[in-house]
């Protein structure tokens, strides 16, 4: 597999990763805060972004608005939306008529949410790290949640608890990392094997034994 940089409408900074045989799908993969050093660069969203690799999909990757080479200013999550929408954009005419997969760490799961809950459609959508509450540790507001959402939630989150998760969301479907809190610790490729199960398994890829992928995980794993 190759990666090469992107320029997403001529002003946010991107990469896309490339699998070795003809891609069967394309994810964007959304990074978390970035006032608190989130970055496409994130190791969990490299992590993610690798995975879903493997599993034989194109990857684009962004930064926000301000973030790297990404012109613009931060806006608290309301523009950002609508750089999430050009790099969803930018992903369909880069694989036209294959389906399209999503996927975002805390702040990037955040921005996902509102931009479906603007009317945005995608193939398959794994989360993680969803936050119920900010850096300040206040409530958040969330978009909603469609009821079927696959979402990995660390069990000690410091945001938000899987058990806190799934009490808000249960209608969403959660797994649980347990022993660890919102940064996932040294679970990153676990995370990453778990979202590319869920997405190849919604997308039906041909040739790709997701329950295989699944299980690699699912050691580590409290599935509902």
């Amino acid at each position: 597999m190759r990666e090469e940089p992107r320029l997403v409408a001529g002003r946010l900074e991107a990469s896309l990763r490339i699998p070795d045989a003809a891609p069967l799908g394309i994810a964007v993969v959304s990074h978390p805060l970035p006032t608190h050093g989130g970055t496409m660069r994130n190791p969990l969203v490299a992590a993610i972004a690798r995975s879903l690799a493997a599993a034989g999909l194109s990857v684009l990757r962004f930064n926000f608005r301000g973030v790297g080479e990404s012109t613009g200013e931060w806006t608290g999550g309301v523009a950002e939306v609508d750089d999430l929408a050009l790099a969803i954009t930018e992903a369909r005419a880069i694989a036209p008529g294959l389906p399209l997969a999503l996927s975002g760490f805390s702040f990037g799961a955040v921005t996902t949410l509102r931009w479906l809950a603007s009317g945005g459609h995608a193939d398959a959508v794994a989360l993680v790290g969803v936050p119920l509450r900010s850096v300040a540790f206040q409530p958040h507001e969330l978009p909603p949640v469609p009821d079927g959402t696959f979402i990995v939630a660390a069990e000690l989150d410091q945001f938000g608890t899987a058990d806190e998760l799934r009490a808000a969301y249960p209608r969403a479907r959660i797994a649980t990392m347990p022993g660890v809190d919102h940064f996932f610790g040294r679970r990153h490729n676990e995370v990453g094997s778990l979202v590319a199960g869920e997405i190849a398994t919604a997308l039906g890829l041909p040739g790709q034994d997701a329950s295989r992928i699944k299980h690699q995980a699912s050691n580590r794993l409290t599935l509902p």
